[in-house]
């Protein structure tokens, strides 16, 4: 991600300069520190508004993205990841086959079918336990 630099410099600004045609004392507009510092923080808070808010941890989430990766399981958007998870519930709520689930994984996904396999399992483990299936080995 990009940092954003602010530069600043400092134009010296003469108070009290006397023109010698008219003999008029001129002050110079107000530019002191606490409107430098107003022009500054205006840009800055708008820049922070535009920023979405990070999200919040879920331990959830946080444990369905750790078994994702110690898996090895590369994962380099979290809450895509997370949302296709959610993706995965619904469709197993509407009563879509696991086959099918995991076709879609991978047509989807750039996931092999082992890893289709382990993050529909993973899912289901953290979304929809109510899915998961147990197996004697």
């Amino acid at each position: 991600m990009g940092q954003l630099r602010v530069i600043w410099r400092s134009v010296p600004v003469e108070s009290n300069d006397t023109r010698p045609h008219t003999g008029v004392t001129m002050t110079p507009p107000n530019v002191g520190p606490g409107k430098r510092a107003a022009f500054i923080a205006v840009p800055l808070f708008a820049a922070a508004m535009l920023t979405p808010a990070p999200a919040l941890a879920d331990p959830t989430d946080d444990a369905f993205i750790a078994a994702l990766h110690n898996q090895g399981i590369s994962i380099p958007d979290t809450d895509a990841a997370i949302q296709m998870a959610r993706t995965m519930r619904a469709l197993l709520d509407q009563g879509t086959a696991r086959p099918l689930v995991v076709k879609r994984l991978i047509r989807d996904t750039n996931l092999s079918t082992r890893q289709a396999g382990f993050f529909l399992g993973a899912s289901t483990s953290a979304y929809c336990p109510q899915y998961r299936i147990t197996t004697d080995n």
